[in-house]
C-alpha cells in the first residue's frame, strides 16, 4: 500500500544519538526527546528525519585511532619490468667490472 500507515515498526530514534528516550513498563509509557537544535519532545514514532546520526557508527577521530599505519617497505629491486637486451648488458657489464 503506497503511503500507508507502518504498524509495528522501529522509531529512527531509537538508534540516533541526539535522541533520549524513557519507557515505562507499557508500551504507552514512552516519551522521546530530540536535542539536535534545541530541546524537543516527539509526540510519535518516527519514519525518517534529516538530521539522524546513528550512535553505532563512529567518528573521525575514533576511526583515526582503530587505524593501523601502513608504511611501505624499501626493497633493493627497482619496479617494472626491463627488456632481455638491457638485462644482458648489465650482466655484460657486471662481468667486466668483476662482479659475479
Amino acid at each position: 500500500m503506497k503511503n500507508g500507515t507502518p504498524i509495528g515498526s522501529q522509531s529512527r530514534c531509537e538508534t540516533c544519538e541526539h535522541s533520549h528516550i524513557l519507557r515505562g513498563y507499557r508500551e504507552s509509557e514512552e516519551a522521546t526527546f530530540c536535542y539536535y537544535a534545541t530541546l524537543m519532545v516527539v509526540p510519535f514514532k518516527v519514519r525518517d528525519c534529516s538530521n539522524f546520526s546513528d550512535k553505532a557508527r563512529p567518528n573521525w577521530e575514533q576511526m583515526q585511532d582503530l587505524a593501523i599505519e601502513i608504511r611501505p617497505t624499501p626493497t633493493l629491486k627497482s619496479a617494472g619490468f626491463c627488456a632481455e637486451a638491457e638485462s644482458e648488458k648489465e650482466a655484460a657489464l657486471a662481468k667486466d667490472n668483476g662482479t659475479p
